[in-house]
């Protein structure tokens, strides 16, 4: 039997924060990653996130098709280096891996922020990056209401799959048959625990496995609404218009240069 393989996720705190490398291995990623540390760059690589499977050559393959399907993204032509958020090529991961039957991710960065401890043993909380963030994150009523959610509480717990921080901004865009960024909210927590008071969103997950799902994530965000949209300037045409290059799939950082157009068109007319 084919023994199982990785597709990584590396950063490097001297590259851009959009800038990845996603490569494959068929040994474990931190004996690749080490290999990678030599003169051709100042620091090391950091693992962010990793896919298992016995078809690592194939999602490899499949993830850079996807990364260049609606974009110009790889920094050099035959070079494993993409200028992409590690947040939105993890999203990617996520989507192959529903291809797959044996597909294993793990999200190494949450060990390496959420998880760091003192000698004490208590968790420490995210390092503040200095400055708020802009992000767009899609939602789809077909697995949750956050219309109902929204009306009822004012508020929203998130699962947390990106770097979002207390003091960011969230725009939230509604999948079909809305296609249209429909709310603004405040991140008022991040990198939260599950806690009982997240129950009383249960009711508006259409399969209540998904739910129990969230819960084991136990990594969240609290989203505290600040307005809703009507216009119809917020509808996809427009967006892809005022630069969005497709439907959301994933969550986007806005604050990103690359999506300077869009966030300003957003920020006009919201």
């Amino acid at each position: 039997m084919k023994e199982a393989g990785y597709v990584y996720i590396l950063t490097n705190p001297s590259f851009k924060e959009d800038w990845v490398k996603i490569g494959k291995s068929s040994r474990p990623v931190d004996i690749r990653s080490k290999e990678l540390d030599n003169t051709a760059v100042p620091l090391p690589f950091e693992i962010y996130a990793t896919l298992k499977t016995v078809k690592y050559s194939e999602a490899e393959k499949l993830i850079h098709h996807y990364i260049e399907r609606f974009t110009n993204l790889r920094i050099r032509n035959n070079r494993e280096f993409f200028n992409v958020a590690p947040e939105e090529a993890l999203a990617i991961f996520k989507e192959v891996a529903l291809l797959l039957d044996d597909a294993e991710i793990e999200e190494v960065f949450k060990q390496v922020v959420v998880g760091k401890s003192d000698k004490t043993g208590v968790e420490k909380p995210s390092t503040p990056r200095g400055q708020s963030f802009v992000w767009l994150l899609p939602a789809n009523s077909k697995f949750f209401d956050v219309d109902g959610c929204l009306k009822k509480h004012n508020e929203i717990y998130w699962t947390q799959n990106y770097k979002i921080q207390k003091g960011d901004i969230v725009y939230i865009y509604s999948s079909s048959p809305d296609s249209c960024i429909k709310y603004k909210l405040m991140v008022e927590a991040h990198d939260i625990p599950y806690q009982p008071d997240f129950d009383k969103e249960k009711e508006f997950y259409v399969d209540v496995n998904d739910f129990e799902t969230a819960k084991e994530h136990n990594r969240f965000i609290k989203l505290r609404l600040l307005s809703e949209s009507h216009t119809h300037k917020m509808s996809l045409p427009h967006l892809l218009e005022n630069g969005l290059a497709m439907a959301p799939r994933g969550g986007m950082n806005l604050s990103n240069a690359s999506a300077a157009k869009l966030l300003k068109y957003i920020e006009d007319n919201f």
